[in-house]
């Protein structure tokens, strides 16, 4: 089967036959360009996942700043389970590094959106820029303190 047609027809199987024909070396068996075409969204589907996890880190960020008064163990918990992503996609992704200051002007976009959802608060309440430091927010004790049980 023609592998274009392949790849549009039935991806699962263009899949499996590319794995195969890499296994084996058949290098006249491989669909190069669409191989290029997934590799990179490959990395680009790593640098949406660390964002994400910015996203949902920074959005329970700031709902702990700027309204301390609702603070619950659910915000504690999201934060110290981002927190704790992030650190395990970077160790799975090292090169995501040198990516870290877009990804957390990404993030602080999509933040500021869940916390506007997730709170009554204007969004005049919140920064215009990313108040944080990428290493302050992954720390531990920034803000709120996930290296020690909810105390609400």
């Amino acid at each position: 089967m023609d592998k274009p047609f392949l790849y549009d027809q039935d991806f699962y199987g263009w899949t499996q036959q590319q794995a195969k024909a890499l296994e084996q070396r058949l290098v006249m068996e491989l669909d190069w360009q669409h191989l290029q075409e997934e590799i990179q969204a490959l990395g680009r589907q790593e640098y949406r996942e660390l964002v994400s996890r910015l996203s949902v880190l920074l959005g329970h960020l700031l709902k702990w700043e700027y309204q301390p008064e609702q603070r619950s163990r659910s915000w504690f918990l999201a934060i110290r389970e981002q927190r704790r992503a992030i650190h395990r996609h970077l160790r799975q992704n090292p090169s995501l590094k040198s990516r870290i200051e877009e990804a957390l002007l990404d993030g602080f976009e999509a933040g500021v959106d869940l916390a506007l959802r997730e709170t009554n608060l204007p969004l005049r309440t919140f920064p215009e820029h990313c108040p944080y430091l990428f290493d302050d927010v992954i720390a531990d004790n920034f803000l709120c303190d996930t290296r020690q049980d909810w105390e609400g």
